[in-house]
């Protein structure tokens, strides 16, 4: 029988063939940027693409076994920016950037799902840096696959973790931001990095 493991890696398999491939972003990704293997065991599998290819990932997806998703986040009303599909144990998260005055911006507007027993925080944006899908390449245990920049990793994880709505950061999830500022940033302060968070109106 096929492990969750072998079928998560057999599904990077099938994104990397794909035309464009999406951008990789959370545990797979970060494997990918610090290890170039797989560390530990996944939950998921997640990209992170502008909303302009928003049709194009979800018929990707479709191709893929992952043919509905659920809308866990809004970007603003009717506007998803986490969606969530499954393919028998398979998992795949989709998050969508916005793109306003020239820069890619996650908005979190609502989320639907609880943190701690309460409706888990939500109304503010943050920018993305400018190279969140220009960084070239990495490999992954041989498996050539497109992740987003290290600095949108950090900055993913950190922001949306500063305003608690997935609730607090695992130890695994604290040494993996660790590891990505004493790899990527070794010069610059956990506050530097912090993206500027903004408060929807």
């Amino acid at each position: 029988m096929v492990s969750l493991a072998e079928a998560q890696f057999a599904l990077l398999e099938r994104c990397a063939e794909l035309d464009p491939p999406p951008p990789l972003m959370g545990g797979y990704a970060e494997d990918a940027r610090l290890a170039r293997s797989v560390t530990r065991p996944h939950e998921d599998v997640d990209w992170l693409f502008p909303r302009r290819e928003l049709g194009l990932r979800l018929a990707q997806a479709a191709d893929l076994g992952f043919e509905a998703f659920e809308t866990w986040g809004e970007a603003a009303p009717g506007e998803p920016f986490y969606l969530y599909g499954e393919n028998g144990a398979l998992k795949l998260d989709l998050g969508v950037a916005d793109e306003i005055d020239g820069r890619l911006v996650v908005r979190v507007h609502r989320l639907f799902f609880a943190v701690d027993g309460r409706e888990a925080p939500a109304g503010y944006r943050f920018a993305l840096p400018d190279d969140a899908f220009d960084y070239p390449p990495v490999e992954i245990d041989g498996l050539r696959v497109r992740v987003v920049s290290p600095l949108t990793l950090y900055q993913l994880r950190a922001g949306i973790a500063s305003q608690g709505s997935f609730g607090p950061l695992s130890e695994r999830q604290l040494a993996s931001l660790a590891a990505l500022r004493e790899r990527f940033f070794p010069d610059r302060s956990q506050e530097e990095l912090l993206p500027r968070i903004e408060l929807l109106a």
